[in-house]
């Protein structure tokens, strides 16, 4: 298997680990957890915001936005098309996905991170929890589908047939 190949791999499985995790996320996680008391709805987020901190998880968060660039470079002789799915891809997963995340979620993460659950009066914990789980579920909208439309051009980006194939078939 070429190097290019390997690349173009692992760029489209972290992108596929990210966008699973945020669209997971999106259609279960969030739905059931607005369903939660304010005090429950932050320990969640919270401990939540913790766990996600591990090594697994690095690998695939900081994996997409250096192999997805990587792949691109990768193809840019060798393989137009794939160049140009992977560079949109590229683009688009770094200013809409992890820039996103960088700039807007991680942030918020921590503002609620410091919020003194056990100390707080119950409107307190109401107000922290408005403050945060509007601008948060708006931004992790936009990592989700920046992040799926990554994934879907990396995807697109594989499927196109190698250039020696089509010489090999003609």
């Amino acid at each position: 298997m070429q190097t290019n190949s390997i690349i173009l791999g692992a760029a489209t499985g972290t992108t596929g680990l990210i966008a699973g995790l945020f669209y997971g996320f999106s259609v279960a996680i969030n739905p059931a957890f607005a369903r939660l008391p304010d005090a429950s709805y932050i320990a969640a987020m919270q401990n939540i915001n913790l766990i996600i901190q591990n090594p697994v998880f690095g690998l695939s968060f900081f994996g997409a936005p250096l192999l997805l660039p990587a792949a691109a470079l990768a193809y840019r002789r060798v393989g137009v098309r794939q160049f140009r799915f992977l560079a949109v891809a590229s683009a688009v997963y770094l200013a809409g996905s992890f820039g996103v995340t960088i700039l807007a979620n991680i942030p918020l993460n921590e503002q609620l991170a410091a919020f003194p659950l056990h100390t707080a009066s119950d409107s307190q914990a109401a107000d922290a929890r408005m403050h945060f789980a509007r601008p948060w579920n708006r931004w992790h909208t936009v990592r989700t589908v920046a992040s799926t439309i990554a994934l879907t051009l990396a995807i697109a980006a594989c499927l196109v047939p190698k250039p020696a194939l089509l010489h090999q078939a003609s």
